[in-house]
């Protein structure tokens, strides 16, 4: 009975610093993609509950980025916390050891990396599909285009770039298209002016006048030009491939991912890619587990300087494993016979540190 009392203390003095940072690290992902989204919805006349959908499917992928850290900075804060406040000294003084007083916040990390498990190999990819394929729907029906000047654009095939640009008018001057893949890629227009217009359901029409064209060839050397009067050219927001969106490879889920590896024909640099992309969802899963070992010794001995430093150590703690992790996917992505394993590399350093710290700080 004790136990269970002492747990749920310790889990409700948790619950605010977990509730508050994940709050605030999903708001900051979210918010880097409603700018898009909301322009999404201007263009073509999309309804504002579009934007609610695009966050529903994504949120399993936002959940697999913030559920770590979140958890991390919540455990250092909250054990910083009951430090500085004297509670930690004094459950000891009472005869409970570190271990009775952290095996609630282990049981916390235990579910969540289960939980994680399950979203970043299904749940993730599967939301993260049903948003591109919602995102591409309504990029094929564009009801209006505001192109913005001196910046490059992706549309589809092409890359597209504009000196100068009236949107009520749609004229446009010194204007550049480069076509990046597909039938005659690399192909480049350029032309002084013209004009650009919306086709509903295909994508915009540029009216160019008095430009040139060039269309390198195999040889780097030589090249195919030419000059025109008017030229007129379509340009689809979506890549055209005769058949269904291919999808990327976050989009897969691990079992499509696995189907994929089984398959002769692919290429080593996708095998690779695939191999790496299965460690990774496995090694951010098991994260919060792995951080536990590492969080409880540093976030028990911050005494006085409670919070603030409770708040700096996760900061050090989350560059340094995402900075592990990069590096590990790396040399995953170079080597096949790292593919499934580099990406372990920072759980592997935060066993062994989470190791050392529990027998020097916490033994007793």
């Amino acid at each position: 009975m004790k136990r269970r009392v002492l747990a749920g203390y310790l889990l409700k003095a948790y619950a605010p610093a977990f509730s508050a940072s994940l709050g605030v690290l999903l708001a900051v992902l979210l918010m880097n993609h409603f700018l898009r989204l909301f322009n999404m919805v201007v263009m073509k006349g999309l309804p504002l509950n579009w934007i609610l959908f695009c966050f529903v499917r994504l949120l399993p992928y936002f959940l697999s980025l913030a559920l770590p850290m979140a958890f991390l900075v919540a455990l250092l804060l909250t054990l910083g916390q009951l430090s500085e406040s004297g509670e930690v000294m004094a459950l000891r003084s009472a005869g409970y050891s570190f271990r009775e007083m952290l095996r609630p916040y282990l049981w916390l990390s235990v579910f969540l990396s289960a939980f994680l498990l399950w979203i970043n190999h299904k749940a993730s990819p599967d939301g993260f599909h049903a948003f591109k394929d919602s995102y591409a729907r309504a990029a094929a029906h564009i009801a209006r285009v505001d192109v913005e000047p001196k910046t490059y654009l992706n549309f589809g095939e092409w890359q597209f770039y504009v000196e100068k640009s009236d949107a009520k008018t749609g004229r446009i001057e010194g204007v550049r298209l480069i076509k990046k893949k597909g039938q005659y890629g690399r192909l480049s227009i350029a032309a002084p002016e013209g004009k650009i217009e919306v086709e509903p359901g295909v994508g915009i029409a540029l009216d160019l006048k008095s430009g040139s064209l060039v269309l390198p060839s195999d040889s780097p050397e030589t090249s195919t030009s030419g000059t025109f009067g008017r030229y007129r050219v379509t340009i689809s927001f979506v890549e055209p491939s005769g058949g269904p969106r291919p999808a990327d490879m976050q989009e897969l889920s691990t079992p499509r991912l696995r189907e994929q590896l089984r398959k002769a024909a692919l290429d080593e640099e996708k095998r690779r890619a695939y191999l790496a992309e299965i460690g990774l969802r496995s090694a951010g899963a098991i994260a919060p587990f792995v951080m536990f070992f590492v969080a409880c010794p540093l976030g028990i001995r911050v005494d006085k300087r409670g919070r603030v430093a409770g708040f700096a150590i996760s900061l050090g703690l989350i560059f340094a494993y995402y900075g592990l992790l990069a590096a590990g996917v790396s040399v995953g992505r170079k080597f096949e016979a790292a593919g499934l394993w580099g990406p372990w590399l920072p759980n592997v350093f935060c066993a062994a540190a989470g190791a050392w710290l529990w027998r020097e700080k916490l033994s007793g």
